[in-house]
This record gives C-alpha cells, structure tokens and sequence, in this order.
C-alpha cells in the first residue's frame, strides 16, 4: 500500500486547491496532470525548478517545500 504525502495533502487542502488544480496551473496537459498525484501518493517528487514555481503557487519557503517532500524534518 502506497503512502500519501500527508503534508502535501495538508498544504494543498489549507490553500484550498486541488492535486487536478496544481497540475492545471504548473502547465501540465492532458496525461502530466497525474505527476501531481503520484507526488501526492509518494511516488515521485518534483524538481528543483518546479519546486521554485510550487513556493510562488502555494506561498511557502523553501524551507516548506523541502520539508513537504522529506528533505528537512523539521
């Protein structure tokens, strides 16, 4: 059984957009749309320059970011 990513699932729930949202506004088409729910369910992350545009989608810092995909526990 695949994980969530509980603290994407929080972050996108406290701002009131959805996973198909996310996908929308970062430009993904058609099949893309799905690499935000594979975030959402663990099974990949995005890059360095998509993170950038998450922290500008999402208002968060970088540190946020980092810690919402495992990169900092704190």
């Amino acid at each position: 059984m695949v994980k969530k990513n509980e603290r994407l699932v929080a972050l996108l729930k406290s701002r009131g957009i959805t996973a198909y949202k996310l996908a929308e506004v970062l430009g993904y088409k058609d099949k893309s749309k799905t690499v935000v729910y594979q975030w959402v369910y663990g099974r990949g992350e995005p890059n360095a320059r998509t993170m950038l545009k998450l922290m500008e989608i999402l208002d968060v810092s970088a540190l946020e970011i980092l810690r919402v995909f495992g990169e900092v526990e704190k």
